[in-house]
């Protein structure tokens, strides 16, 4: 998904706003860490930057790759 430069802006400030209110919280480091980049992630997504799933599918690609080519 791609969001007009106009409203990106207005949304970036809002997480900066949200994260900061993340670190003063009195969440564990980890449900913290959760919370963060989560939302950095949703934010890339309506930036056209981010497809859940992404990472999961490159990671078991290249260990598809890695596979075959040890079984050579």
């Amino acid at each position: 998904m791609k969001t007009d430069s106009i409203h990106i802006v207005e949304i970036n400030r809002l997480l900066e706003n949200y994260l900061k209110e993340i670190e003063n919280s009195n969440l564990k480091p980890l449900s913290a860490m959760v919370y963060q980049v989560q939302s950095k992630n949703f934010v890339r997504w309506i930036n056209g930057e981010f497809t859940p799933g992404e990472v999961k599918k490159k990671t078991l690609q290249d260990r598809a790759d890695r596979n075959a080519l040890a079984n050579k």
